[in-house]
């Protein structure tokens, strides 16, 4: 599976993109199930234009396949493909030059996996600031290796979500470096709370808050918008004031959410499952809105 990986990395990324949109679009209308699942996020949201349901499917494969050409590339060859505007810029240059802790919040929008390499890239040699990043390891064996290796790089630590993944990037914190979470990822039992996405309770994680709040980290919302030359990167600066409880917060985060997801919604994974029940999670019988 390595080698294959590293092969399908070797085509241009115009290509991936493109037989990705191809295969994106196939699944969605040969998988009943998927297909379902992405329309009915989607009009939960209140997207119900027919076009962007196979927007949406296209943009899933070209997600799938670019990840593995941003995995396998040097990242030299990865910063070719980014841009970044000029206030998102100014923003995360000023917080990586700074001593505070930074918590880098990405959704699932656009390609999350290329935000890591570009601030490695950018900042750990100038400033020794690296960036841990949260893994959920694939349940088959055969990828569990290869994915969180892919991720590993200068200025990159990729860890698994567990006890110890954990430990580490609270060990990493303390030594003055980033951690980076996607938000929106259904956590398992005990990490999480129930809290509105799109007017829907979603099962939320609180991680990413109670790291902010132990740190008294800067909270940033960044992404990387897919274009034709490449990615993006977008950053947002989220000061608001949190309360301190676990679901008025994680609330305040989804809204956050949210708003990024109505910039570019053909970009959002609508097909992931957001708003699953996890194992031994009771769902709530109502949720205050």
């Amino acid at each position: 599976m390595n080698w294959l990986f590293k092969l399908l990395s070797l085509l241009p990324l115009s290509l991936l993109h493109g037989v990705g949109a191809v295969v994106g679009e196939i699944v969605f209308w040969l998988s009943p199930g998927y297909r379902r699942r992405t329309r009915e996020n989607l009009r939960q949201a209140g997207f119900n234009q027919k076009e962007i349901f196979s927007k949406a499917g296209r943009n899933a494969g070209r997600q799938a396949l670019e990840s593995i050409w941003v995995w396998y590339r040097p990242a030299k060859e990865v910063l070719k493909r980014v841009t970044i505007d000029e206030a998102s810029q100014e923003l995360i240059c000023r917080l990586m030059s700074g001593k505070r802790p930074v918590v880098f919040m990405t959704p699932h929008v656009g390609c999350f996996e290329v935000l890591p390499v570009w601030l490695a890239e950018t900042f750990y040699k100038t400033t020794g600031r690296s960036i841990s990043i949260l893994y959920r390891p694939p349940r088959k064996s055969i990828l569990r290796k290869i994915v969180g290796e892919a991720r590993q790089a200068d200025g990159i630590e990729a860890c698994p979500t567990n006890i110890a993944g954990i430990k580490r990037v609270i060990r990493n914190l303390r030594e003055g470096h980033t951690f980076g979470a996607l938000p929106d990822q259904v956590p398992s039992l005990g990490e999480g709370v129930w809290a509105d996405f799109f007017g829907r309770p979603a099962y939320t994680m609180t991680l990413p808050l109670k790291i902010a709040a132990q740190f008294d980290a800067v909270r940033i919302f960044a992404w990387g918008r897919r274009e034709k030359h490449g990615w993006v990167i977008g950053a947002q600066l989220w000061d608001e004031p949190l309360t301190g409880e676990k679901t008025s917060d994680a609330l305040l985060m989804n809204r956050a959410i949210e708003g990024i997801v109505r910039q570019m919604p053909e970009q959002y994974a609508w097909s992931y499952n957001r708003y699953k029940c996890p194992s031994g999670v009771k769902r709530p019988e109502l949720i205050k809105k």
